[in-house]
């Protein structure tokens, strides 16, 4: 079962112009473990990037702190390729407040990171060092972020950012996908509700792990209705994400 995962990285933006409003930054930095334990090889962007980039259905995004709304939106780049050890993204922001904020803080030296959110399709994991080699990941977007999970690049590192209850996470899953399902939105809100969708099946399933652990506690368990009924919603709302996103 594939989820969204996100991976930042510090001090490399490349070049910025304030008149076109164009900012060319490392998204991802490529060959080196990070705080994760992962290495992302360079191979693994080529699929995605032709399918999915600037060349292909353009469905990749550059946000702000992986918020996958308008609100938070950059735009989307108009190139993205590989270059030494880099995976590089230029964009050219949009007219909108997020915009016009988000190139005043490049400028100002205040936005040094970004971070990649995107969903591993094929890893193999070292069993003697616990490196995890990710050769194959689906890219859902880049964003600009004040933290991140890889010392040598700008921005790549968010986990957990929800806090709600699984039973809201629940019923939000399953509302994102029937207007998916029956919608009429354009190809953009499209790919901006999966990231979504995809950003809180990850939290399910975290919420899941944490659960468990905490039910080791006699003091704070739920009874078995409550737990029985929480249970059956994540199963039924993951069941049909997954159809939905099988690759």
């Amino acid at each position: 079962m594939s989820k969204i995962e996100n991976k930042s990285y510090n001090d490399m933006i490349l070049d910025i112009e304030p008149e076109s409003r164009t900012v060319k930054a490392c998204w991802s930095r490529i060959g080196n473990v990070d705080l994760d334990n992962d290495i992302i090889v360079a191979e693994a962007f080529t699929k995605t990037i032709k399918e999915r980039g600037p060349k292909g259905k353009n469905m990749i995004w550059s946000l702000v702190d992986h918020k996958a709304d308008m609100a938070h939106t950059l735009g989307k780049p108009k190139e993205l390729y590989i270059e030494g050890d880099m995976l590089v993204a230029v964009t050219d922001l949009i007219e909108t407040e997020c915009g016009e904020d988000a190139i005043k803080l490049y400028e100002a030296g205040l936005i040094n990171q970004h971070s990649i959110g995107f969903s591993t399709l094929k890893s193999d994991v070292n069993q003697k060092t616990g490196v995890r080699t990710i050769t194959e990941l689906k890219l859902y977007e880049g964003s600009a972020v004040l933290w991140g999970a890889n010392p040598e690049t700008p921005t790549l590192g968010f986990k957990g950012e929800f806090k709600e209850t699984k039973e809201n996470l629940s019923i939000r899953l399953e509302n994102l996908i029937k207007a998916f399902r029956g919608g009429t939105f354009t190809d953009d809100t499209f790919a901006l509700m999966e990231i979504q969708i995809k950003q809180i099946q990850a939290e399910l399933l975290s919420l899941e792990i944490t659960e468990t652990i905490t039910q080791s506690e006699p003091s704070i368990e739920p009874t078995p209705e409550v737990e029985e009924k929480n249970n059956e919603e994540v199963l039924k709302a993951i069941k049909q994400f997954n159809n939905l996103f099988k690759k």
